[in-house]
C-alpha cells in the first residue's frame, strides 16, 4: 500500500509504504512527485516503511528503478522512517552514490525525520 500522507506539502512528498507495492500503486506515488516536480526544481521525501515487502510486480520494480535513476536526483533530502535494519544499511549503502542527501530513522521518529526533511 501507499498512502500520501497529511504532512504532504508543496514541497516535501510524505508517504507510508507498507506491504507488497504494485505497479499500479507505485505510480500513485510518482504522481505525487510529479505533480511536485512540476512547480518546483527540488523537493524532498519522507518515506515511512512500515510491514514493507518490497515489490509486489515488475512493473513496479521497473517504475522503482526508472526513478531511481531518474527523478531521484531532483529530490533535495530523503529520510527513511522504520524498524527494520536493512532500510539503515540501504542508506547508508546508496548514501555515496546519490545526490540528494539521505537519513535513516527508527521507527518512532517520524517527527524528527519530517523536521530534517521537510525544514
Amino acid at each position: 500500500m501507499i498512502e500520501i500522507l497529511d504532512e504532504t506539502t508543496d514541497t516535501c512528498l510524505v508517504v507510508h509504504l507498507s506491504g507488497k507495492i504494485t505497479g499500479e500503486k507505485y505510480q500513485k506515488f510518482i504522481n505525487a512527485l510529479n505533480n511536485r516536480l512540476s512547480t518546483h526544481e527540488k523537493v524532498s521525501l519522507v518515506l515511512e516503511l512500515a510491514d514493507f515487502e518490497f515489490y509486489g510486480d515488475f512493473d513496479a520494480a521497473t517504475k522503482d528503478f526508472k526513478f531511481g535513476f531518474g527523478d531521484y536526483k531532483l529530490i533535495h533530502r530523503a529520510a527513511f522512517v522504520g524498524n527494520k535494519k536493512w532500510i539503515e544499511w540501504f542508506t547508508r549503502l546508496i548514501g555515496p552514490f546519490t545526490r540528494p542527501e539521505e537519513k535513516y530513522f527508527p521507527e518512532g521518529k517520524f517527527d524528527e525525520a519530517y523536521a530534517w526533511a521537510c525544514s
